[in-house]
């Protein structure tokens, strides 16, 4: 426990330091985030245009 109080504790800094593998980087976590959600996106869009091509498409065929 003499230890704990001694002045030759490391002084390694825990919180903020960029180099350790237990933080997370929010930044590259949100650029992941933004470009899956652009890409669902993307994906919803084309389906609907499909979706209306095709409903276009039947209202021709039965008028």
């Amino acid at each position: 426990m003499a230890k704990w109080f001694s002045g030759r504790r490391s002084k390694q800094q825990v919180l903020g330091d960029t180099n350790n593998d237990h933080e997370i980087d929010y930044g590259e976590l949100y650029t992941a985030y933004a470009k899956s959600k652009q890409n669902n996106m993307s994906r919803q869009r084309h389906q609907a245009e499909k979706m209306a091509s095709q409903i276009k498409k039947d209202q021709q065929r039965n008028s």
